[in-house]
């Protein structure tokens, strides 16, 4: 039996390249515009088809992104946990993910969300389909200004994803 040295032994090590804290008025420009797609939803009658719809969406993003760690990136999603964060709330890593794959995950939701709920488009009202279309936009629009701001970091960094801030790690 082969014992473990200290040359063995692996121990990562994460540069900080870039810290954005969620600051107050992110959030709020944020969340206004979902306030603001809430009362046109009040107005018209179809606030229940918004709550529904956001519902739907979390579960399709889940379904897209386990089939994608699934299909296309051949692991598991052992990691990936659904949580409640301000930007980053949904189906998410909980560890160190690399901003390059996560990008391009996203970019695949963005395209399999717009597909999954355009193909409902025959069941359902053009008020139902316009908030659920909301709701997709909205999730991924705090995500991908997150993107953005990383876009210099983009072939080497790590993102880390908390609650009240996202950071950029380099390894």
């Amino acid at each position: 039996m082969k014992k473990n040295t200290s040359s063995d032994a692996i121990i990562y090590t994460y540069t900080l390249l870039r810290r954005i804290p969620h600051h107050l008025l992110l959030l709020g420009v944020y969340y206004a515009f979902a306030a603001v797609w809430a009362v046109k939803a009040l107005l018209t009658g179809s606030l229940l088809s918004l709550c529904l719809g956001y519902i739907f969406v979390q579960l399709l993003h889940m379904l897209a992104i386990r089939g994608y760690l699934h299909f296309v990136r051949k692991t598991e999603s052992q990691g990936w946990s659904f949580r409640f964060a301000h930007l980053w709330t949904g189906y998410i890593p909980a560890q160190y993910v690399m901003l390059r794959s996560f990008v391009r995950l996203h970019l695949h939701l963005l395209i399999s969300g717009f597909a999954g709920i355009l193909l409902l488009y025959p069941w359902f009202s053009a008020a139902v389909i316009s908030n659920i279309l909301f709701v997709h936009l909205w999730i991924l629009g705090g995500r991908f200004y997150m993107f953005l701001m990383f876009r210099k970091q983009y072939q080497v960094g790590w993102l880390r994803l908390r609650v009240n801030e996202t950071s950029c790690y380099k390894q």
